[in-house]
């Protein structure tokens, strides 16, 4: 025994009860770039970083008899020269006659890569630098193989999704780096709870993930999660305080609940949600209609960040004439998204805008609308169309008047840079409810979009509540109200005239929108807008359809 362990090529280092070195192998000398003579009688700790705070032995001389006492994790070990190596270090109990911890055995194996070359310290991005455990880059990793080999084989694996309740409370009351700390003795215990075959892994905050590969039963789960609960009972000492932690857990299973990495983890994270809502300490399995709510939504975003990160290949755009009511002269038109392969979607692109803004994905789209314009409204120029002399409206999301762009770049610094001489055909409709909130940083970007020429309309009034005081202090020059308000109300169309009043008393020309049936026509005949638009005078169509139907819609005197 003593041969095998002086000769091994694996570093190993026996400590007694309190982690102090009593014996080195040659091994782990060249490892840590020191002699035998210089280790004897050093703590452990002293030759390798845990990015743990502070950094424990996994098993003490107090660990339970029915605990397991082997425990492994990726260290850097500290050399002599200064330098640190990515090691995998393994700590094994050695068991007295009482079936006790009477000493320890640390075995400490170099980190390589596929052709055996020393891995530096880049290792550590798959690595959580507070408790030591595998990241969500390396989850991944384990889990698309693991997925790959469950389906060779037609076995089931089982993920749990830890989510410890209240953390943020007691992370606030005992401080950050004290919080750091019980973060990885929390892990710590955990840790121990979990064979060596299967994964714990850190997603970040107070959220964990336990991949079982081997035995991935409904039965086997659930007893790991109660074992993982019960290893969070005592309490967790932070100075002269006791702090007691609970855990939610959700449960996912492969195949049964998702397919694939992200849609089980979404899966396990739902039961989380299922099993928080029960209450602390509490495990649930997947509500599979909520899963595939949940699945259909990550679809949809899916979808829609790749039609707006493509814009050429999924939108187009067309354009709906405004009216004089009175002389049916076209006044202008507004720019209309539409999908390329509309059968591809059961909504049209304005149902979905609330999911984009959401997203952040709004100033994206907006900007390619925008672009689009300025090109086709060259074209028309160049080319001598009537569709060259009409102004154009762009609906504008409420991120640009917020500034919250993803490039930190406001609206008019962006179209300083459009290849376009001068922008008084573009008129830009901002939301009515998207100025409120931040009145000020709205009323500077207006007011630097009204000096490159541009026009502005409000959109919205009626429909939204409007400050009268901050219309009044913003430079538009039109506003539009929804026709739908006749309806959506008892005395629907008296609003849409006091609106209509208000309006022109402000000098800003109202416009009626939606106008798409006859009814609504005539519900509206006694309201003094001067300016309609609607499908039942002309919907939205490309540009070569709308020139061809203005040549057939000119007034008879021109």
């Amino acid at each position: 025994m003593q041969h095998a362990f002086e000769q091994s090529q694996t570093g190993m280092v026996i400590t007694d009860q309190n982690g102090i070195i009593v014996l080195v192998n040659d091994a782990f000398c060249r490892i840590a770039g020191s002699d035998c003579a210089e280790t004897s009688g050093w703590p452990i700790e002293h030759f390798y970083v845990s990015r743990r705070t502070p950094s424990h032995l996994p098993v003490t001389a107090g660990t339970k008899t029915n605990l397991t006492h082997s425990w492994q994790q990726e260290v850097l070990c500290r050399r002599a020269d200064g330098e640190s190596l990515p090691v995998l270090m393994t700590v094994d109990a050695i068991l007295d006659e009482r079936q006790q911890p009477g000493h320890f055995l640390h075995s400490f194996v170099q980190l390589t890569g596929a052709n055996g070359e020393i891995l530096d310290d880049r290792h550590w991005i798959h690595i959580d630098p507070i408790t030591g455990l595998p990241n969500w880059l390396l989850l991944r990793d384990r889990l698309g193989h693991a997925l790959a080999q469950s389906e060779r084989a037609d076995t089931t694996l089982a993920l749990l999704f830890i989510d410890i309740d209240r953390f943020k409370t007691v992370n606030d009351a005992a401080g950050h780096i004290e919080g750091d700390r019980m973060l990885g003795e929390l892990a710590q215990r955990l840790q121990r709870e979990v064979r060596s075959k299967d994964t714990l892994a850190r997603l970040g905050s107070d959220q964990f993930v336990v991949l079982l590969e081997k035995d991935g039963t409904a039965e086997a789960a659930q007893l790991v999660a109660e074992r993982l609960q019960e290893a969070l009972d005592p309490p967790f000492i932070s100075g002269d305080r006791y702090l007691l932690m609970t855990a939610s857990i959700g449960i996912a299973f492969y195949p049964t609940d998702a397919e694939d990495v992200e849609t089980l983890l979404t899966a396990a994270r739902s039961a989380m949600f299922i099993a928080r809502k029960k209450g602390p300490g509490r495990l649930a399995f997947v509500d599979h209609r909520l899963t595939a709510r949940l699945k259909e939504k990550q679809q949809l975003e899916s979808l829609l960040s790749e039609a707006v990160h493509m814009p050429e290949q999924h939108f187009v755009l067309h354009y709906q004439p405004e009216l004089d009511r009175h002389s049916l002269l076209c006044t202008g038109l507004e720019a209309v998204l539409r999908w390329k392969r509309p059968k591809h979607w059961q909504q049209p692109p304005g149902y979905y805008m609330d999911v984009l803004a959401r997203l952040g994905l709004g100033v994206r789209l907006n900007r390619w609308m925008i672009q689009t314009s300025i090109s086709d409204h060259r074209q028309w120029h160049d080319a001598g169309s009537a569709l060259g002399g009409l102004p154009v409206s762009i609906q504008l999301c409420e991120s640009h008047l917020a500034q919250d762009t993803f490039d930190h770049r406001p609206l008019d610094h962006f179209l300083r840079h459009q290849e376009t001489g001068a922008f008084e055909w573009l008129t830009l409709k901002v939301p009515s409810h998207g100025i409120g909130s931040d009145l000020d940083k709205a009323t500077h970007l207006l007011k630097r979009l009204e000096r490159l020429g541009i026009r502005l309309a409000v959109e919205g009034v009626g429909t939204n509540s409007v400050d009268l005081a901050w219309l009044s202090r913003l430079p538009f020059h039109k506003a539009t109200i929804d026709a739908q308000l006749v309806g959506a109300h008892q005395d629907g169309r008296r609003l849409v005239e006091a609106s209509c009043r208000l309006l022109n008393a402000l000098d800003i020309e109202p416009v009626i929108v939606g106008i798409d049936n006859v009814n609504l026509a005539s519900n509206l005949e006694p309201v003094s807008a001067r300016l309609v638009q609607g499908n039942l005078y002309c919907p939205a169509m490309p540009a070569e359809a709308l020139s061809q139907w203005l040549e057939e819609h000119r007034p008879a005197e021109e």
